[in-house]
């Protein structure tokens, strides 16, 4: 036996009830809408040919992950632990639009991201920013750098800066896992706060994320890496930040040089067809099907299957990719044929 009080059993029992005040509270909703919209801003970053694979993407694919692993820990009672990964999944938000502030990320950041060379400190990133068009003018009408600054609170749960930034985080509890609303709600107020303040931030970066435009008609399902949002989740947007903050960075869009070039060179391609969209997403579900199996796409496409019921044009093309994919011998995925 060890003479130890933390133990994994008690994190399970604060983990049932973490997500029985979850589903009884009106909190459910508000975390899903967090998650999706953080998970989208990472649509704004864009992919070039020079870019891709350069690590560019890095900083914010590991905020990404701080932010689900600070929830994980939450839910299991770590509510200290999970502070700190919020702390580790703002930083890194920061320098996803640090380093890709001029364009040139995937080139400035290859030394960062060997481990040879330290990472800034906030002081110096906001210096950065300060100095970019679109941050000026932003700043100018909305603090936005109060906010951040604001956030440095959670710099005192690293080094437990008193009681109240202690593993008991202020309250009179036991020396082990419990499930304590009042810090659930603590968390979830830091969590909220991140993810609104990382995603006004790369939105003043890549302003193209609040222009609603139909770009499935030009492109289909298979729309270009450069940063432009679906509609329905600029929507889940303007759920989450301000309508002045929103309006101010749809201004900042309207004189953004880059979100020029990019609409004016859309603008200029020729529509779709339907049978050139149909064929597109055909193309793409035998390409799927020869990677990972007939099985494996059928179970994902069960819950559209069952939603499609009276949409002919679906339903044909699921029996025509069935029927391909038997022909073909791809029921199992490629890695258990060969």
């Amino acid at each position: 036996m060890l003479p130890i009080s933390y133990e994994c059993d008690k994190s399970i029992e604060v983990y049932y009830l973490s997500k029985e005040f979850i589903e009884n509270g009106k909190i459910k909703e508000k975390i899903s809408d967090l998650f999706w919209i953080y998970y989208s801003i990472g649509d704004l970053i864009p992919h070039t040919t020079e870019s891709l694979w350069s690590g560019h993407f890095f900083p914010w694919t590991e905020s990404w992950e701080e932010v689900q692993i600070s929830y994980n820990l939450c839910l299991f009672g770590f509510y200290k632990q999970a502070m700190v990964s919020l702390r580790s999944a703002l930083e890194l938000g920061l320098l996803s639009v640090y380093w890709n502030l001029n364009d040139d990320g995937h080139k400035i950041i290859r030394e960062w991201l060997k481990s040879e060379k330290y990472t800034p400190y906030n002081d110096e990133i906001w210096k950065k920013l300060k100095n970019h068009k679109n941050f000026k003018l932003f700043q100018q009408k909305i603090d936005i750098k109060n906010r951040i600054s604001n956030l440095g609170f959670l710099s005192n749960f690293v080094h437990s800066k008193g009681h109240k930034y202690s593993n008991s985080i202020g309250l009179l509890k036991s020396n082990f896992q419990t499930f304590e609303d009042k810090a659930f709600n603590i968390w979830f107020g830091a969590f909220e706060e991140v993810v609104k303040v990382l995603s006004i931030l790369h939105l003043i970066k890549y302003p193209i994320g609040v222009i609603q435009f139909d770009y499935h008609k030009k492109f289909g399902i298979d729309t270009p890496m450069f940063g432009g949002l679906q509609e329905f989740k600029i929507e889940w947007i303007k759920k989450l930040i301000s309508k002045e903050e929103f309006n101010q960075i749809e201004m900042i869009a309207q004189q953004d040089e880059t979100v020029k070039e990019i609409l004016e060179w859309i603008s200029q391609l020729p529509d779709m067809s339907e049978d050139e969209r149909e064929q597109q997403i055909i193309d793409f579900d035998k390409e799927t099907i020869h990677r990972e199996g007939l099985e494996n796409w059928l179970k994902n496409e069960k819950f559209i299957f069952e939603k499609s019921e009276n949409n002919e044009k679906y339903q044909k093309r699921f029996v025509y990719l069935t029927n391909w994919a038997k022909e073909n011998k791809f029921e199992k995925p490629i890695w258990e044929r060969k």
